[in-house]
């Protein structure tokens, strides 16, 4: 994997892609067609970054990593709606 973050969390997961080896990543600022040609061609002949990935693979897949990323989000969502239906209510009930 090449990342090239341009915004918001994009940098922080970049940093962690290749912290962990699964890739590397180059800053907008460095992007060039012979520099993203050359990190790409790292990658691809390096093994070790695919034996990473699969390893991610395989932990996400056993700690359900994904499921539970998703219920923490759903619950987020649905704290929020219950205070923004609270909100609307004690407005209603101040008219």
């Amino acid at each position: 994997m090449v990342a090239i973050p341009i915004g918001f969390d994009q940098p922080g997961i970049a940093a962690r892609i290749a912290y962990h080896g699964v890739g590397e990543f180059i800053e907008v600022e460095e992007l060039t067609q012979e520099n993203l040609s050359e990190l790409i061609q790292k990658v691809l002949k390096n093994p070790g970054y695919r034996d990473k990935a699969r390893y991610f693979q395989k932990v996400t897949a056993e700690t359900h990593g994904l499921d539970i990323a998703a219920d923490v989000i759903e619950q987020a969502f649905n704290k929020n709606r219950s205070a923004d239906k609270t909100e609307k209510h004690a407005r209603l009930l101040r008219a």
